[in-house]
């Protein structure tokens, strides 16, 4: 049987899903999902309402596939659970959704997850509610006979505490750990303030992502717009927030050759998430051109940029990106991961054909590599 890996699918936490799992002395700073008077959900963090994930977001999250007039209707419902998808929040569900699909493997990622961290500035607090999360997902994905592949929320504040949670959680079954483009201690990713996660990772021999996620800077860029004011300006808004969300999984990633982390830890390897593919080509060559000229005397690597992407680097691609075979070319088949993003709206629902008109324009080995093999090797997934 083909492997088909999804790399990089969603679930749908329960509200209570922190209050649930975290541990005791925590309890009273847990994320959660609360109804408010006005029968809308709010996202509280430290016991306040987000200020960055609103009402409309929390209705939308599960939305893939639905009509504009019902992701509208949706999303001013503002009701968060009510909203989701079976698939999403149900382990036996997704399974029949992989089948559906034709998916034998998917890598799975929170929702809420995303949007929580940088609103808590307490880093232990915030490492606190990613390991109620973990212990969460790993129970979720348990029983599905290793189709589910857990992935750890890990929080960069305390890299020690980071590099322990990582090691308990893989342990418990997580085949790796993510971050968001956020640090709470405001030190760049590639610091080596962190390198005790990158040592645990390197140890344990499992990979570390970068995923998109909700954080000040892109949440700033509403202020192109009028005001934040629902629909005034949230729907060109959230369009273009959207759209500039990668460039802060780039500069993150950009932070590990800046500082030398990859030449420090030749056996970390590096994910990006939801990012797209088709700028790393280009990013490469930009790289690469930067580091030949007299700026190469501040970069502290001993190889050219590009070659630590094709030693150490994978990334996800979305099926739906048409430059996709030109990269592939350019950068290596096996550097590349394809995913569904469901059941976020912000995607389209018609993964499963784009994917397949995607790989019909690649060579058979790249195909293969593109569709399962590569996620498969880099996650420790068995062949069927």
């Amino acid at each position: 049987m083909e492997l088909v890996v999804d790399a990089d699918g969603h679930v749908l936490e329960p509200p209570d899903v922190w209050a649930r799992h975290i541990d005791p002395a925590w309890r009273d700073r847990a994320v959660r999902v609360a109804r408010g008077a006005d029968g809308r959900d709010a996202l509280l963090v430290d016991g306040r309402p987000a200020r960055l994930t609103t009402s409309e977001m929390l209705g939308g999250f599960g939305c893939m596939g639905k009509s504009l007039a019902e992701l509208a209707t949706a999303c001013l419902s503002g009701r968060y659970a009510e909203n989701a998808p079976a698939a999403a929040t149900d382990p036996a569900a997704r399974l029949r959704l992989l089948d559906a699909d034709g998916i034998t493997h998917a890598v799975l990622y929170p929702s809420l997850g995303l949007q929580w961290e940088a609103e808590l500035a307490d880093g232990a607090a915030a490492l606190a509610n990613c390991r109620a999360y973990n212990r969460w997902i790993e129970g979720f994905c348990a029983d599905g006979g290793g189709r589910l592949v857990p992935v750890a929320h890990l929080a960069l504040g305390d890299a020690t505490a980071a590099a322990d949670e990582l090691r308990r959680a893989v342990r418990a079954g997580a085949r790796g750990g993510f971050l968001l483009p956020f640090t709470h201690d405001g030190r760049a990713h590639g610091h080596p303030d962190h390198d005790p996660l990158w040592a645990a990772a390197c140890e344990l021999d499992v990979p570390i992502a970068i995923h998109t996620g909700m954080d000040p800077l892109p949440r700033d860029m509403y202020r192109r717009f009028d005001d934040l004011r629902w629909p005034d300006s949230v729907p060109q808004g959230s369009w273009y927030m959207q759209l500039m969300f990668a460039q802060a999984v780039q500069q993150a990633f950009s932070t590990f050759l800046a500082y030398g982390t990859l030449d420090r830890f030749p056996s970390l390897k590096l994910v990006l998430l939801e990012s797209g593919a088709g700028w790393l080509a280009w990013w490469m060559d930009r790289m690469d051109g930067m580091a030949s000229g007299s700026l190469g005397v501040v970069l502290p690597l001993r190889d050219r940029p590009s070659s630590y992407v094709r030693r150490q680097c994978w990334i996800s691609a979305d099926p739906d990106e048409h430059g996709l075979p030109a990269v592939l070319e350019l950068v290596g088949a096996d550097r590349f991961l394809w995913a569904t993003d469901y059941p976020h709206s912000d995607h389209d629902a018609r993964y499963m054909t784009e994917l397949r008109e995607l790989a019909d324009r690649l060579a058979p080995a790249a195909r293969r590599a593109l569709v399962g093999e590569t996620a498969a090797r880099l996650y420790g997934i068995p062949a069927a």
